[in-house]
């Protein structure tokens, strides 16, 4: 059983990446695509679903990503592509949310029904709760932060959408500066970088 890959980020779409892996591309669904930058050579942690139609890879930033996702897909009712879409929130916010029962959080994701948000407190509340109270205070420092991080970037994202930008311009606004806090101070920026880069459109057209 493979449990990671390594080698080449060499194509990034809105969901999958095309890993060059010893000469051979492979497809590999992600959650958080931006974290997986076309150049990037590293370790992607995957989990094959097989059946019998086709063979269906889906890849992890760290090894703990990946045990959140396979737990996911043991309940009825989220099937690997759900479950992909789950992490999309961040794996760090998805076991803060089930460590401290905030099933208000958890439905807040998209295709996290109240009875799926429930399904998933009752069989992982326990686990998640033990995991990070284990975690030492320079790593739960850490993990804060990301959570932190992911909050503000989920912020930024539903302001832009709801401000009628496209992802492809969030996203070139996201490769272009860097979140503060102030989410209105990042969207003035984020406006600036994608009217710039409009402006140049329309002079090199």
């Amino acid at each position: 059983m493979t449990i990671y890959l390594y080698g080449k980020v060499v194509h990034q779409s809105s969901n999958y990446i095309i890993f060059d892996h010893n000469g051979e591309g492979q497809l590999i669904y992600v959650a958080q695509i931006e974290r997986f930058k076309v150049g990037d050579v590293r370790k992607v942690f995957i989990s094959q679903i097989i059946n019998e139609y086709n063979k269906v890879t889906y890849g992890f930033d760290n090894f703990k990503e990946m045990v959140v996702f396979e737990d996911l897909i043991t309940l009825q009712g989220i099937g690997p592509k759900t479950a992909i879409s789950i992490l999309n929130a961040g794996w760090e916010n998805i076991i803060s949310y089930i460590a401290t029962s905030n099933k208000e959080e958890l439905t807040k994701i998209p295709y996290v029904s109240s009875k799926i948000a429930n399904a998933i407190l009752f069989n992982f509340k326990d686990k998640y709760a033990k995991f990070i109270s284990k975690i030492n205070n320079e790593d739960l420092e850490k993990f804060n932060k990301t959570v932190k991080t992911n909050q503000i970037l989920k912020e930024f994202e539903d302001t832009m959408r709801m401000l009628g930008f496209k992802p492809s311009q969030i996203k070139l606004a996201l490769d272009n500066m860097e979140l503060t806090n102030n989410i209105e101070e990042s969207v003035e920026n984020a406006i600036q970088i994608i009217s710039k880069k409009q402006n140049e459109t329309r002079i090199q057209s």
